[in-house]
């Protein structure tokens, strides 16, 4: 399906301070005493929900001839130096694909710290997370899926929000793929995907059966309400197993003619269907395939990939050396595994694994003891990665690590990305701690995107209007008074910053931001 398109010309006035980014290529500015005037068009079709705008005191740095890095200027080097993996992902891609990128120019705008997902694709303008800057270029993954997207989800576009998996999914399949070929390591293709099947586990554990299935049952929902990596993890895994069927090469040329006979168009799950048949016809391998029960059924996947584990091998063993340690009352001795060389994704794989084998810490938790020795041998409370330093709050929580609350206090009052402040809210508030949950809530809501507000509210069982909040239910008093003096430094610490830059986004039609992202 395809729809009229007509270029977009925009101009942007803004004070002489400031300076105007858009999902557009930049045609001219023009100065006067007091303001500055930008001229932006877009001449390639994209969706209405990619066309976005921002201004505000922001530099740049440039990667390569196409590739430009925008943020404020206290952090415009340090990203920089984070993504200046950008041509190499975006030419790896276009390897991949076959096809070029087809928007010319491939900025990064890092933005303010509230803002609520990993990344945004827009065309020639992709918006990421600061969270991402861990220092030692760690979580540029995201980079990866935001500029993946290029193809799976801006060059073809699910047609409804029903059929999100197809942008998600597929662009899972093409980040993995891109980190793999920079990094000349097929293994890595499994080894993230570990990851995102425990993810996957979660979310299928947490949500109504109507919201698990690949085409979910939205109705007349809000969207936001439907939010997960199932889209995301439960549709790579149907692509995977595609793959899997009709072997790499073969599904490689099945996604470059998908591509190029959809491009410029959007698709549904059943086009997607036909178009693989008729693709794989006479092709016994591309048979069986349960399409009915694949796209409808909730829950898991209908059938599981068994992965290769050799680069997670190391990590799962050692998680299951410390839960091995935790079972045993101390008795044993803690292992002494030396990560100092491990990767990030390798200890975020320690936990995840330790996570999924404790029931995501609620069921069967780790030991106060445990989890303190583990944390403080690692030094995981003072990590500056936000994926590492997510899980370990997780486990901290469910032990019941009181020293832990101003950690987490600070981590989700300073950022606002719901991947990390959501989980970590439902931690608080199911494990004892629900009075801090909302009080920290409530003091920092106005701080939060207004989509992140509504969802942690909705978490919280609170209504929060025009300022004035009313608390449903029964909310745990105990523990609160241990924890008050150290939140109320938190908060004072965090309410000295200030954040200079005033971005505005905009969209094509209201509450499209309820639908997007990661990450």
């Amino acid at each position: 399906s395809s729809c009229a398109f007509r270029a977009v010309v925009l101009s942007v006035t803004t004070p002489s301070w400031a300076t105007s980014v858009m999902s557009a290529l930049s045609k001219s500015t023009t100065s006067s005493e007091s303001t500055k005037t930008y001229l932006f068009e877009q001449r390639v079709p994209i969706p209405s929900y990619l066309l976005a705008l921002a201004v505000g005191q922001i530099e740049s740095v440039d990667i390569s001839p196409r590739c430009r890095v925008w943020a404020e200027p206290s952090v415009v080097k340090a990203a920089a130096f984070e993504f200046d993996g950008m041509e190499a992902f975006l030419s790896a891609a276009e390897e991949i694909t076959q096809l070029p990128y087809p928007w010319k120019r491939y900025d990064l705008l890092c933005l303010p710290p509230s803002f609520p997902y990993g990344g945004m694709e827009n065309p020639c303008l992709t918006f990421v997370t600061p969270t991402l800057l861990a220092g030692d270029k760690s979580l540029a993954d995201v980079v990866a899926h935001e500029i993946a997207h290029s193809w799976t989800g801006n060059l073809v576009t699910n047609l409804t929000w029903e059929h999100f998996w197809l942008n998600e999914g597929y662009t899972m399949w093409l980040q993995r793929k891109i980190m793999c070929a920079v990094n000349n390591d097929p293994l890595l293709f499994d080894f993230d995907a570990i990851g995102g099947f425990s993810s996957l586990k979660e979310s299928v554990e947490m949500f109504p059966d109507d919201y698990t299935r690949l085409i979910p049952v939205l109705g007349d929902a809000d969207p936001d309400d439907a939010f997960s990596s199932i889209p995301y993890e439960k549709g790579f895994h149907l692509l995977y197993v595609l793959e899997r069927k009709v072997g790499s090469e073969s599904f490689l040329s099945f996604t470059r003619a998908y591509l190029q006979k959809y491009k410029y168009g959007s698709i549904t799950s059943e086009e997607f269907q036909s178009f693989f048949e008729k693709y794989f016809e006479g092709n016994k391998e591309a048979d069986g395939v349960d399409w009915e029960r694949w796209l409808h059924e909730p829950g898991m996947p209908i059938e599981v990939l068994e992965f290769d584990r050799t680069l997670s091998k190391a990590s799962e063993e050692l998680a299951e050396a410390w839960i091995a340690y935790d079972v045993s009352n101390g008795v044993g001795v803690a292992p002494t595994t030396d990560i100092a060389g491990w990767s990030s994704s390798q200890i975020t794989c320690v936990l995840d694994t330790m996570l999924d084998k404790t029931n995501a810490g609620e069921a069967n938790p780790l030991k106060l003891s445990t989890v303190k020795e583990f944390g403080d041998m690692y030094g995981l409370k003072e990590t500056k990665n936000s994926e590492i330093l997510f899980r370990y709050c997780r486990l901290a929580i469910h032990a019941r690590d009181e020293d832990i609350l101003p950690v987490v206090v600070h981590f989700i009052t300073t950022q606002g990305r719901m991947k990390y402040i959501r989980p970590l809210y439902l931690d608080l508030f199911t494990c004892g701690y629900g009075v801090l949950a909302v009080k920290t809530f409530l003091s920092k809501k106005d701080f939060y995107h207004p989509i992140a507000a509504k969802m942690i509210a909705v978490d919280l069982k609170i209504s929060v209007e025009r300022g004035n909040h009313h608390v449903q239910g029964e909310q745990e008093e105990e523990n609160t008074q241990k924890v008050d003096q150290n939140t109320k430094k938190v908060f004072h610490d965090i309410s000295s910053n200030k954040i200079l830059m005033a971005i505005v986004i905009i969209t094509g039609f209201a509450g499209i931001f309820a639908l997007r992202r990661r990450k």
